[in-house]
Order: structure tokens, then sequence, then C-alpha cells
């Protein structure tokens, strides 16, 4: 039986920021313990790679989180993947090797294929070195080389890795991979932070089945960190939600975060926030001040629905240690610096103003217990993709036709979000995932799906097979998924040939 009880409502991150939105109960979580505990360890950060070069081996490897052993399949024999580095104009040069195995938590059925994805790089999906998850298999045994151009004009900050094999990968997500991608610097924006120390935290959920699984939010490994910062020092914090289905929506008590961007896009300014609301697959990119010496601030994902006993879950604790790396601020009053650039702007103020778009509207459901669907049809590898020009803006409508909580993802691109619900959202800043949620009724009586409506347009790097889905991973894997195709607008046989590339494709399925 599926899940679908509202326990959570949100709020708008902030004025003219839509992302926060009633949800629906798809897990339990663990709270993790108080400060007292032996298990609040100081977080340490992932391993550094550059991509160029990297080979990111999958094999099963034994852990422990938080008092409780796994068994999984990792990257490199650790459950904090590798974070990757590499600059904007350089290609991504790796190697993904399947050594994969059976395991406690991963049956031989869940792991006996993969590939990968670099979630939010606008790069090409050709299928014969780029970012492909359609027409790519890496059976067990094997491996693949990736080698595709970053484009030099590339947005800079905090993407990811992980593996995209449709009806599976769910459970290779939870039990580990996935890893940080850190293209250039989120602070060619914002020079003003330039010297503040940096770490990389990784929120995963080992949620393996939204049916049966009690999720344990950790970061780094850790369900309750310690993670010392000057006092009234400042850290650049790049957080990602890299587990497979939990929403997260993050609270320093007490104290703001100062926001840089989401998801790889930075923000016209730094804004202050009281919360972050990060479905799986959004990042974040934050400053946070330390407290006064020996002070503690709680971290916690706060419940959004407060009468419906969302549980609060402790992720640890902001320590003020005059020993911690913490840059000075800067100098009260100082005019804010940097921000986008000006194609960033020209290309926001373009799917803003436009008139001349194609519209399509997709509808996000469950025609069974256990299967999910766009506009009523189930994934399949052959499926008929909506195929659209380079160059072309387009208009989605998502609508949210259940009583659960998804989101909108699409690969090669970011998008817009022009409005939720009729409301106009104008955030001034680009994305590649966004909520798409549920809200009470006109009436009160009863949680309605939400309507996202969303705006982007595809540089002729896209050009080829990819998909658009929900990011909640179970979800994906039971059929929330499509095909899509771009093609060059001066081909008149271009939709044609995007339909063949998918007639009788089962290569990644």
């Amino acid at each position: 039986m599926r899940l679908t009880r509202p326990t959570a409502a949100g709020a708008l991150l902030a004025a003219g920021l839509a992302a926060a939105h009633p949800s629906a109960a798809q897990i339990r979580v663990e709270t993790a313990p108080p400060l007292a505990s032996q298990r609040c360890t100081n977080v340490m950060d992932p391993p550094m790679m550059r991509a160029a070069g990297a080979t990111l081996t999958m094999s099963p490897a034994q852990y422990d989180i938080g008092g409780m052993p796994f068994a999984t399949n990792v990257y490199n024999n650790g459950f904090v993947a590798p974070t990757l580095t590499m600059q904007a104009g350089e290609p991504l040069n790796l190697t993904v090797v399947n050594d994969m195995g059976a395991t406690a938590n991963q049956p031989a059925d869940e792991v006996r294929w993969t590939n990968s994805h670099y979630h939010g790089l606008v790069v090409t999906p050709n299928p014969a070195g780029g970012d492909n998850v359609t027409h790519v298999r890496i059976d067990r045994g094997g491996r693949r080389s990736y080698n595709f151009p970053v484009p030099a004009g590339h947005t800079e900050g905090m993407f990811w890795y992980h593996p995209h094999p449709h009806g599976i990968s769910s459970s290779q997500v939870a039990g580990g991979l996935s890893g940080a991608l850190l293209v250039g610097s989120v602070t060619s924006y914002f020079p003003q932070y330039a010297n503040a120390p940096e770490r990389v935290m990784l929120i995963r959920d080992m949620s393996f089945d939204l049916m049966k699984s009690v999720a344990l939010l950790n970061i780094n490994g850790n369900p309750c960190s310690r993670l010392p910062v000057r006092p009234g020092g400042q850290q650049l914090w790049h957080i990602g939600n890299f587990g497979s289905n939990v929403f997260v929506n993050l609270k320093l008590e007490g104290a703001r975060w100062t926001l840089l961007a989401l998801d790889g896009n930075p923000l016209l300014a730094p804004m202050q926030m009281d919360s972050l609301y990060l479905p799986p697959g959004t990042r974040a990119e934050v400053i946070v001040t330390g407290p006064a010496a020996g002070d503690s601030v709680r971290l916690f994902s706060a419940p959004m629905a407060l009468k419906l006993g969302t549980p609060e879950v402790t992720l640890g604790w902001v320590i003020g240690d005059p020993a911690a790396p913490g840059s000075p601020p800067p100098p009260a009053g100082a005019a804010p610096a940097g921000g986008p650039t000006p194609q960033i702007l020209a290309q926001v103020e373009r799917l803003r103003t436009a008139t001349d778009v194609n519209r399509h509207t997709f509808k996000f459901s469950f025609p069974g217990e256990v299967t999910a669907a766009v506009n009523d049809s189930i994934y399949e590898p052959n499926h008929r993709p909506v195929s659209v020009p380079w160059g072309q803006v387009q208009e989605w409508t998502i609508v949210n036709a259940s009583s659960a909580l998804h989101t909108f993802h699409i690969h090669q691109t970011d998008f817009l979000v022009v409005s939720v619900n009729g409301r106009p959202a104008d955030e001034g800043l680009l994305r590649d995932n966004v909520p798409v949620g549920v809200h009470r009724s006109a009436d009160g009586q009863r949680w309605e799906g939400d309507t996202v409506v969303v705006r982007f347009v595809f540089d002729p790097i896209a050009a080829g097979p990819f998909v658009f889905h929900c990011h909640v991973l179970q979800h994906e894997d039971e059929g929330m998924m499509h095909n899509v195709c771009v093609y060059d607008p001066n081909d008149p046989a271009g939709p044609r040939k995007c339909d063949q590339m998918f007639t009788g494709n089962g290569h990644g399925h």
C-alpha cells in the first residue's frame, strides 16, 4: 500500500523564491542522538579528486552509520564518495568500473547493471561518450569511459554524480553511490567569500524501500555531526541532498543561512534564509557564521506541519570553537559584490519575457500501488520521446495528480520556475530540480496536488536522447519518467530521427 497521508507543509523559501510546499509522508526518519552522545562526531569532508583522469569503481563494502551496520555497493571503497573537481571549459574525462556484487542490503537483481549521470551539467547526451542514461548500460564486470566537454560559459558551483539505471536507481543511490562534483567555485560570483574555508556535506537517507524503510539521515555518514566554526567567522558549505527519497528542510536553531546558490546557479545577491528546503537531488551553497565561543547551534530538519506530528530530525551542532577555521565576514555596510554573469541574467530575462513558447502539460500520477506514471504512461525505454528543437523556449506545466510529494528534474538544461498554483514565482534564478508538492484545498478538507510551470531552452550541446523524471528515485523506478530528444531546428527530419533513437531501445534497460 502506498503511503500518501500528508505529513508536511512548508512555506516559500523567501519572498520571490517558490520552493517549499506541503508534502506527503513517504518514509519515516530516525532522529539523531543528543550532543552528549558519543555518536556525535566531527564531520570529515569527502576525499577530493580531479575529474580529469579519475576512476570511480563501484564495489561492495561494509560500514557503520550510527551503530547500524550496512553492506552495500559504494564508490572507491568508501561510503562517502570522492568529490570530483574541475573547471568550466575542461572536459569531464573519467572511467566508471562496475565491480558491484550482491550484499545484505542489495540483492543481486538490484545491482545487475548500472550507468552514470552527471546531474545539473548542461552537456551532451551523446551515447558515444556523453552524459547519457537512455542508451548506456554497464553490466557487472564492465567499465565505461565518459569524456565530454563542459562549456567554458557553464555555471560554477555544486553538481553531483550518481547511477541512473531505471528500475533499480533508488537502491543503488541509497546505498551510497552518489558524490559531489564541483565545477569552478560559486565564489566566482561572490568574491567577498573567496577566503571562506569550505565544507562539502552529503545528506543521505538510507531509504532502500519507501514501503519498508526507516530512513537514517546522515551527513557524510554521521547521523549526529559536530561542525566547529570560529566564533564570528564564516565558512562556505556546499550541501547536497544526495539520497534517494527523503526531503529535508534544514534549519539552524536561532540562526540563519546566507544562501548564495541553488542547484549550481547563483542568486541575484546573497539572501538571508531561515530554512533550506532540499528535495532529493537539490543543492544549496551557503555561508555559515560561527556562534560565540563554547556555544552550539542545533542543525536540524524541521517538521513542515507541526500539527501532523512530523518529527524534527537533529543532524548535528554548529560549535563555536576558536581553534576552528573561519574567515572574517565582509565589512559591515559594504556593498554586495558580484552576482550572476550578464549571460545568466540575459537567459533568465529571455525565459521570463518570451511570448512565442512551445507548451506541454505533464501529469504525475500513480495508476497502481507499485507503479508511477507521466500522463498515465508507465515508463518504457522505447516510448516515443518529447522531441523539441534547440533554441525554442519551452513552457511545461507539471501537474501533481496525487497526494504525494514529487519533484521535476530534466537532464541537459536548467529552467526558470514561472508559477506555482497560478501564483507567479519570479525567482530570478535557474534550477534543475523543483518540488511539485500538495496544498490544502480551498475548503481545507483535503490535499490537492500542486501545479508548477517552468520555462527553459535547450542549447545545441543538448542534442540527442535523455529524460525528465521525478527525483524521488523510487517514483522514477516505478515509471515516473519520460524520454526527451533535442534536434537541430534546421533539419526537417529531426523529429523522425529522434523517434528512431528510441525505437526498440533496450540498451540501458
